[in-house]
């Protein structure tokens, strides 16, 4: 009986389903407007706020994960690779500033991305950030009540591909509210850290610095494993994804979303992560 369940639920997310990819009976996203619902995303509101972030392990089924998976992979030969330098601010360098100043301070970053015209409409990727379920529960973590997903040809929905040695510095966002799913994980490294809400700190730069330098005190290690949605603050809370090692690649969706309608990434970020600039926004609904 399991096994034919399993199968049942293969075809449903293959069929393009975005429900069947999320373990609902745990998250109930998709009835928010219940007791249940009402109480759930309250709780991750809290946790948002008391940590800076919201994390929900095994947020889809293994099976819809498996396919996720091979579907990133898949994809992943098409990432273009940056393989650069840039300050935590994702900033043109200002040489007024002094040399050490943290703004200044460069941090090496070699990711490879899809980018969101890659994602074709029939993978389960692009279905699941369509799914307005998603969107809605998302927004309700994060307090908005009126939530958009990010218009961005590029950027709004990704896949973060990072071979042996790949790294993403310590940086802030350009877009205000980030989502990741990890479909696959390294054989070793590709932790990710964060100092939760210190940008706009009266002591921002001080904090900053300190992390540049490899003060640890504030610095959180989260325990990201395969199949957790990952909601935060990206441009509040600096963070970075350590060293990766081993043959396999560690593959995050990442989902970005907006308060505001028609957001879009930097013309300089979408060159430094896809190549590519100028290009006006993609159809991207809601």
């Amino acid at each position: 009986m399991d096994r034919r369940n399993d199968k049942m639920k293969t075809e449903a997310v293959m069929n393009g389903d975005a429900a069947e990819m999320v373990n609902l009976d745990r998250y109930p996203i998709n009835h928010l407007g219940s007791a249940e619902g009402i109480a759930f995303a309250r709780r991750c509101r809290q946790e948002y706020l008391d940590t800076g972030l919201c994390m929900l392990p095994g947020f889809v089924l293994p099976q819809a994960g498996q396919l996720l998976a091979d579907e990133a992979d898949e994809l992943s030969g098409d990432a273009y690779f940056c393989n650069n330098t840039h300050n935590v601010y994702l900033t043109a360098d200002n040489p007024e500033l002094p040399p050490d100043d943290a703004a200044r301070r460069r941090q090496q970053t070699l990711v490879g991305s899809v980018a969101f015209d890659q994602i074709v409409e029939h993978t389960n990727l692009r279905r699941l950030y369509l799914w307005d379920p998603l969107r809605d529960f998302i927004g309700a973590v994060l307090d908005q009540g009126e939530f958009h997903r990010f218009a961005d040809v590029f950027g709004a929905c990704s896949i973060n591909v990072f071979v042996d040695g790949g790294q993403h510095g310590w940086h802030f966002d350009e877009s205000e509210y980030s989502v990741t799913l990890l479909l696959q994980s390294p054989e070793s490294g590709g932790a990710f850290e964060y100092v939760p809400r210190i940008r706009g700190l009266a002591n921002e730069k001080e904090r900053v610095a300190d992390v540049l330098n490899g003060e640890r005190s504030d610095v959180v290690e989260l325990p990201f494993t395969v199949g957790a949605l990952l909601i935060f603050g990206g441009r509040q809370t600096i963070h970075r994804v350590v060293k990766v090692r081993g043959s396999r690649a560690r593959l995050t969706a990442v989902m970005c979303y907006s308060e505001t309608p028609g957001a879009q990434n930097s013309e300089a970020v979408r060159k430094m992560f896809w190549g590519r600039a100028g290009v006006e926004s993609a159809r991207v609904m809601g």
